[in-house]
């Protein structure tokens, strides 16, 4: 257990970087930050169409059982209502 400990710390350790490498200047931020932007922007309608198509399938499945279930228990209501009905007579 002490060893898989060391590895881990040591391993973390060595996959650190000097974060100066990491930060970038002003200008590069702003391109990559209005990059991402642009690109956020063309997908915003295909995932909103995505979401909306899955909503609706997702809705018609709950719907479906929903029902599935409800026609079960009237069936089972009827068939008891009837087997009450024969006994009676």
């Amino acid at each position: 257990m002490r060893w898989i400990f060391l590895l881990l710390l040591l391993g973390g350790m060595t996959g650190c970087e000097d974060p100066k490498d990491f930060s970038k200047d002003y200008k590069t931020r702003k391109i990559v930050d209005s990059l991402f932007r642009k690109e956020l922007m063309s997908l915003n309608p295909q995932l909103d169409k995505q979401c909306s198509i899955q909503t609706t399938l997702v809705l018609d499945n709950m719907v479906d059982s929903i029902l599935l279930i409800r026609r079960q228990e009237v069936e089972e209501i009827l068939k008891r209502e009837a087997l009450e009905n024969a006994t009676k007579n």
